[in-house]
């Protein structure tokens, strides 16, 4: 026996202590990831509502916003520019339906109000389209 080394036993010793420790750091980081891109969907749809909303502003037109829940998508027109946007695959619209948005000059005014429910991986957030000008915003409830 070698007095200078290790045995085959403390050596799947330390194999399975690293194997658990790697486990159970990598389960949040998955986690981690799945919430900053479902956040980074969501920030991304809040600044495609303003553009939305500073054009109809700016070129004093009308633009719409179409929310497609079949598809998890939506889009956008006004008179300079379309735009059209994918969620990431957790992030789901809860009413699978097209629901139409339109922003009126000269003040960006929405055409309705009305909340709309985002099913992600583990949370749910709502979009909230307010009576005002052009007033929205997106809760996680």
């Amino acid at each position: 026996m070698k007095k200078n080394g290790f045995t085959l036993i403390e050596m799947l010793l330390v194999l399975s202590i690293s194997f658990i420790i790697l486990g159970i750091s990598v389960l949040p980081a998955g986690n981690l990831m799945t919430h900053l891109l479902e956040k980074q969907s969501l920030d991304q749809l809040k600044m495609d509502i303003m553009y939305l909303q500073a054009e109809a502003i700016t070129t004093n037109q009308e633009t719409v916003l179409l929310l497609n829940g079949n598809h998890d998508s939506y889009s956008g027109k006004s008179a300079q520019s379309v735009l059209s946007r994918t969620f990431t695959p957790t992030l789901h619209f809860q009413e699978k339906s097209e629901q139409l948005f339109r922003f009126s000059p000269p003040f960006g005014n929405i055409s309705k109000f009305k909340t709309i429910i985002i099913q992600g991986q583990n949370k749910k957030y709502a979009l909230i389209f307010q009576i005002g000008k052009g007033r929205f915003r997106i809760d996680e409830i």
